[in-house]
């Protein structure tokens, strides 16, 4: 009998983390199988750990991502040619064809490629694996900082690492040739672009743990403790913003600064101080006052203010977006096949978009084409009910901690998103799994009684661990009661019973 299961849980949880970006992004096939093999195992260690099954409830959105990998497995399943002519009457047509030419029957399926389908569909299993993993391990705030601090020491290895080949102009990784010095900082990752990515889930992690440090430095008297408190998460967002910067990726650079000026508005609307709005354009700012003062005219600020719209990659993207639409027009209800867009591509591919593209540069995109209108629903399901969740955190949430986390998942949200749209960064299994693991830890944050929530129940407060109450300190709170005035910012619910909401630290 394991003895503490969350902590194993979590530890597995925090090695999955750190590991999953070094081999080169986990994009390598055997690197791939790995990350989802050990989001398996994450999965049985979670069902140990599970003591109830409705401390799952907030982890629904988990399940758009198991439907999307059930999606997958329908696709490349053998199906009655005529229920496949009723769903896509196109691969009924190019399944013709090919029996033409082969000379014997092939089964009807609804994708081009049933071995790229399944084994995209194992992927969008093991993302719904580790959401689920990261849900059971985060009830805990303990380990949720587990998960966090596993992040944030992954991005800043990263930048310090591709900091070395940058600066040694390095043509290898890991020993592996890549045929071209590292102009751009990379990491462990082969395309600077998808680093961009990674690093952009870290900087909002940053921002929300300034932010909960500055409220809890206002309860500090002395200005050194203050100090202690505020100075590392911001030193912290700086370092990881300028790394991003030297990845010279223009998406990820506008990403990074949509996030964490969705997390000042957020912060305005949380706490109806809309005075404060500005503050994550202030932070963004700030970043971009360093990025220039690093003269990167060759990095992402620079190629971001240079960028026209008459721009050469630009208008080959623009090109590459209309030929997918074309792509999805002609399998608009179930898509061309999860993982099948290299084998597709080539039906619309126009011929001065050269190469074969494994992926649309929009993930989003990719999405529409390979899953159809079903994967859409599927998704946008999914991402509404991950929504009402993460905002009935953040205004709700039974501690600042807790608030701090749906905080940073949002601006992870925000920035992901933007990136997703104008290019394949989450297709880099690493990517996918940290964001799987990051979202999914902040989903079981409690919320307080009566607050709405996800599936509509009131939290438990004599189900809360003791652990988790274990730093409570009211003095603070009543030492400023009793000179008239309550914390910065704060909206604390009444004292009650042992039965009533939880208390907040």
């Amino acid at each position: 009998m394991i003895r503490h299961p969350e902590r194993l849980l979590a530890g597995w949880l925090v090695l999955l983390l750190l590991a999953a970006p070094l081999p080169f992004g986990g994009v390598t096939p055997w690197a791939a199988a790995l990350l989802r093999g050990f989001s398996l195992v994450a999965l049985i260690l979670a069902a140990l750990a599970l003591d109830r099954p409705a401390v799952l409830r907030p982890a629904a959105p988990a399940a758009a991502l198991a439907g999307m990998a059930l999606l997958g497995l329908l696709q490349c399943a053998p199906l009655p040619a005529g229920l496949a002519a009723a769903l896509s009457p196109e691969h009924v047509q190019l399944r013709d064809q090919a029996a033409g030419l082969a000379g014997s029957p092939i089964p009807a399926r609804l994708t081009l490629t049933a071995t790229a389908t399944a084994a995209a569909a194992l992927a969008w299993a093991a993302a719904a694996a580790a959401f689920v993993a990261a849900a059971v391990a985060g009830r805990r705030r303990e380990l949720r900082r587990w998960l966090g601090g596993a992040v944030l020491a992954g991005a800043l290895f990263q930048v310090f690492f591709g900091a070395r080949d940058w600066f040694a102009r390095a043509t290898t990784l890991w020993g592996v040739d890549l045929g071209a010095s590292a102009t751009r900082l990379r990491g462990t990752f082969v395309n600077p672009n998808h680093l961009s990515v990674y690093l952009e889930m870290a900087l909002p992690l940053a921002f929300a743990w300034g932010w909960w440090a500055a409220r809890r430095s206002a309860e500090k008297g002395r200005l050194e403790r203050r100090l202690l408190l505020v100075i590392p998460p911001f030193m912290l967002w700086l370092t990881l913003f300028a790394g991003l910067s030297f990845t010279s990726s223009r998406a990820g650079l506008l990403a990074a600064l949509a996030g964490v000026t969705v997390q000042g508005l957020l912060i305005a609307r949380n706490q109806g101080r809309w005075w404060a709005a500005p503050l994550g354009a202030l932070v963004a700012l700030a970043g971009v006052v360093l990025a220039a003062w690093l003269g990167l005219r060759q990095g992402g600020l620079g190629r971001l203010l240079t960028t026209s719209v008459w721009d050469v990659s630009l208008g080959s993207r623009m090109r590459e977006y209309a030929a997918a639409l074309e792509l999805w027009g002609r399998f608009p209800v179930t898509g061309i096949g999860l993982g099948a867009f290299r084998d597709a591509f080539p039906l619309v591919q126009p011929a001065d978009v050269w190469g074969a593209l494994w992926h649309p540069h929009s993930d989003l995109l990719e999405v529409l084409v390979t899953a159809g209108l079903a994967g859409a629903v599927i998704l946008a399901a999914g991402l509404w009910a991950l929504l009402r969740r993460l905002f009935a955190v953040l205004r709700d949430g039974g501690r600042s901690e807790d608030r701090a986390a749906a905080l940073a998942a949002l601006g992870v949200l925000a920035s992901v998103g933007l990136h997703a749209g104008l290019d394949f960064g989450l297709t880099m299994p690493a990517n996918s799994l940290t964001l799987a693991v990051l979202l999914g830890g902040v989903t079981a944050a409690r919320v307080r009684s009566g607050s709405a929530q996800l599936d509509g129940a009131r939290e438990d407060p004599p189900a809360v661990p003791s652990a988790d109450l274990e730093d409570v300190d009211a003095r603070p709170q009543r030492r400023l009661r009793a000179q008239g005035r309550g914390v910065a910012g704060e909206r604390r619910p009444d004292r009650k019973s042992a039965q009533g909401s939880a208390v907040e630290p």
